[in-house]
């Protein structure tokens, strides 16, 4: 059986998926498990390699001598190499390379310009470096001629010539073609790297090899630029399969993939962008110029990516993509979208049944509705149980909202039994029920019951009011700057009284009002003496309509009735802002006269607020339970989550699962601005033992 070896190129093909954002630290991790596991050819660094950082192709995340740094001290037995591209590279990079004993180097052209790799190839040779010829963009050329330009490179010099599927668009036959005409022309090794856009890469790494390609291209989970690359954990377990051994274990690859590479991926399924490319031939490198004249001439970009590269599959410039959506402007192509039709949908498309004719059956329904969206988008369900400021006649289920981390459902409930029922019929649907703490006051047993009864879900406490005075307060930032405006805040309560003090704290004039001026004047007092050292005093009016004609913006946050009626708004100057922070506190007529003067009304929106309130719950929980403690690492006394320390303890991000270290304890709860031998001696044994850890 023929020689056969793959080379890794997570590190550098990989980058391209985080915008060239692999650390130093990140690299030394990755290449020492690759070793571990029996791979022996790494790639690292920048995706377009040697000095692109420095030549403006997007800055890395660490320098080249840092990235080299990293594997050159860590590796033993693997040889690690980089990419390097004539015009964005220079011989002083391949020196820097040299010096710290990289192995192989990859020196990439597009195949049709390969005389610019003679300098660069000759050069590395004399470095004592293996030396490849990757010929980007191979089917740019016809077979027999890219034969030719990799007997150019055999005779400069080069050790390896790739064969580089840079669209992903290749069929396996292709691939045969292409190896057995450079097979015939050299006498080098043959590598293949592809990309998966049209779902073939395995296909055409399995073709390569079957006529005489020696060096397989891969990455973990097959992470990469466009359409991705061969997955190195399914290629392993493919070759597995034919009969190949190449001493590396597979489980350990997958465990490294697993924790390290796979939290880096987006959720995502087929991109029409990256088939597209793979059947057009068109590297992804020029979507920029496509989108921007797509977006010019309102041309499909699928159908602009066809057109372009009819003319052109190894440079797509802007002015080349402007003169193609011209012609297809002119052509009048249309998109062809599915058009469905009403008699299409009939068959099946009912309006759902929203009466609510019980408890049970409305919690049901929006647990099920929790669990099928939490499900379909990888997210934690949380239901938020609490009994209800207003006055109601009936509970309610305000719509499931999806937020960036969590899917968020809601009760609004009237009595203590409703919130037993709805929690007993949601547990174990949802991940998480989160209580209203507010709702202990009225039902001072509820929270101890429902700990005692819900066995699937886990049950925590938030606050319904810290939400909705947030979500009010953050919306007047986006409306308006708060800072020297005069507001008017009608109705005393409890939310009325936090939103004053957070609005108050942003540099805002408040003024409040209330029919019950006894209340209302003891509530002022309170504020005054509670408001931040600093903030404008908070004041009080009784004759509202007066006052009206002075305010900037007016807020309704009155819970039993409308509060803000016709005469109020008649009152008020053009520009005034209201919002409506308790949803239904403006009478109709008040809403009818707001908009004669051309006055917008806003009504507060919870979904910013409650999402922002659930993370901080769900986060807090997670630093409690796993990362929050201290315990000993190789000797060293370490504290996470939290928890103070004594000074000199080293503080990482978790005590379960720790991933980093954040600095030394100074013993009062921060941090050591200054650290001296001892503890830098502490820091790195910590840091190695995580990296142990890690690997193992």
């Amino acid at each position: 059986m023929k020689r056969l070896d793959l080379l890794e190129c997570t590190l550098r093909d990989g980058s391209y998926v985080i915008d060239f954002q692999f650390t130093a630290e990140d690299t030394a991790v990755i290449v020492a498990g690759l070793e571990k596991a029996g791979i022996r050819l790494i790639e690292i660094g920048h995706g377009l390699g040697l000095n692109a950082s420095n030549a403006g192709e997007g800055k890395a995340a660490a320098t080249d001598e840092e990235y080299l740094e990293a594997a050159s001290s860590v590796l033993k037995k693997a040889k690690f190499g980089m990419f390097f591209i004539p015009g964005i590279g220079r011989k002083r990079d391949l020196k820097l390379a040299s010096d710290y004993g990289m192995d192989f180097v990859r020196i990439g052209t597009n195949a049709p310009e390969i005389h610019r790799a003679e300098p660069y190839i000759k050069y590395a040779k004399r470095l004592d470096m293996y030396v490849f010829s990757n010929l980007m963009k191979s089917y740019a050329l016809k077979p027999k001629k890219l034969a030719e330009c990799a007997k150019m490179a055999e005779t400069w010099g080069a050790d390896v010539v790739t064969i580089v599927d840079s669209a992903g668009g290749m069929l396996p036959s292709d691939v045969k073609t292409y190896v057995n005409a450079v097979r015939e022309a050299t006498n080098v090794r043959i590598g293949f790297h592809g990309h998966n856009n049209l779902s073939l890469v395995h296909a055409n790494c399995l073709a390569a090899l079957e006529v005489g390609a020696t060096i397989l291209d891969c990455s973990m989970q097959g992470i990469g630029r466009s359409g991705g690359n061969a997955c190195t954990e399914i290629l392993l377990t493919i070759l597995k399969k034919m009969g190949y051994d190449l001493g590396i274990d597979i489980h350990k690859i997958m465990d490294l993939s697993e924790k390290l590479i796979r939290p880096l991926l987006r959720e995502k399924g087929v991109s029409p962008i990256d088939i597209t490319a793979g059947y057009a031939f068109f590297h992804s490198k020029f979507l920029k110029n496509v989108y921007k004249a797509a977006k010019k001439y309102g041309i499909d970009p699928r159908e602009l990516i066809i057109k372009v590269s009819e003319k052109d599959v190894v440079h797509v410039s802007e002015e080349l993509a402007m003169s193609a959506a011209r012609e297809l402007k002119k052509e009048k192509q249309k998109l062809r979208t599915l058009k469905l039709s009403e008699k299409d949908l009939k068959t099946y498309f009912k309006v759902g049944d929203f009466s609510i004719p019980t408890i049970r059956a409305a919690a049901k329904r929006i647990a099920s509705e929790l669990q099928s969206l939490s499900k379909k988008k990888h997210k934690e369900s949380v239901l938020t149980i609490s009994l209800t400021l207003k006055p109601r006649k009936s509970p309610v289920f305000p719509v499931v909202r999806e937020s960036a981390t969590n899917i968020i459902g809601n009760a609004e409930l009237l009595t203590e039994k409703q919130a037993i029922e709805v929690a007993r019929t949601a547990d174990g649907f949802v991940d998480f029920i989160l209580l209203d703490a507010e709702s202990i006051v009225r039902a001072p047993r509820l929270y101890e019951t429902l700990k005692k009864e819900i066995t699937k879900s886990k049950i925590l406490l938030y606050k319904e009011t810290d939400a909705w005075v947030n979500a009010v307060a953050t919306l007047l930032s986006r409306l308006t700057e708060i800072n020297g405006k005069k507001i008017l805040i009608c109705g005393c309560n409890s939310l009325s009284f936090k939103l004053t003090l957070n609005l108050a704290e942003r540099g805002g004039e408040i003024i409040l009002w209330d029919p019950d001026k006894e209340k209302l004047q003891r509530g002022v007092e309170a504020l005054n003496l509670l408001k931040k050292e600093g903030s404008r005093i908070i004041n009080f009016a009784t004759d509202l309509p007066r006052i009206c004609n002075k305010i900037d913006i007016l807020i309704s946050f009155a819970l039993r009735k409308p509060i803000i009626n016709e005469k109020i708004v008649r009152n008020l100057r053009p520009n005034t802002l209201i919002l409506d922070a308790a949803v239904g506190s403006i009478t109709p007529d008040a809403v009818r006269a707001a908009h004669r003067k051309h006055i917008n009304i806003y009504r507060v929106d919870m979904r910013a607020g409650l999402s922002g309130e659930v993370v901080n719950v769900l986060e807090t929980d997670e630093v409690v339970e796993k990362n929050a403690g201290y315990k000993k690492i190789a000797g060293v006394p370490v504290v996470a989550g939290g928890l103070v320390g004594e000074k000199g303890d080293v503080v990482v991000d978790s005590i379960s699962n720790p991933t980093r270290v954040i600095g030394i304890a100074d013993g009062t709860g921060r941090l050591l601005e200054k650290i001296g031998p001892n503890e830098k001696a502490k820091i790195k044994r910590v840091k190695m033992e995580i990296f142990k850890r890690m690997l193992d």
